[in-house]
């Protein structure tokens, strides 16, 4: 599973490297090898977008074929 990170806070403007425009408010997932991405994130610029667990069916299907 990607992590997807996001501006810490709503309305934050991040340029993305290579002129893409700012960050996306939902995510997108850091590229640790440039320096760039790994500072923002290790500086709190950039935080994990949390997601919710799917989720499970109580009947215990998986929805599968059979």
């Amino acid at each position: 599973m990607t992590v997807l990170y996001k501006p810490r806070d709503a309305g934050l403007r991040i340029p993305m490297p290579g002129r893409q425009g700012d960050w996306p408010a939902d995510g997108h997932p850091v590229n640790f090898a440039s320096p760039y991405e790994a500072r923002l994130v290790r500086d709190g610029d950039l935080v994990k977008v949390k997601t919710k667990p799917a989720p499970k069916n109580p009947a215990g299907e998986t929805g599968g074929s059979k």
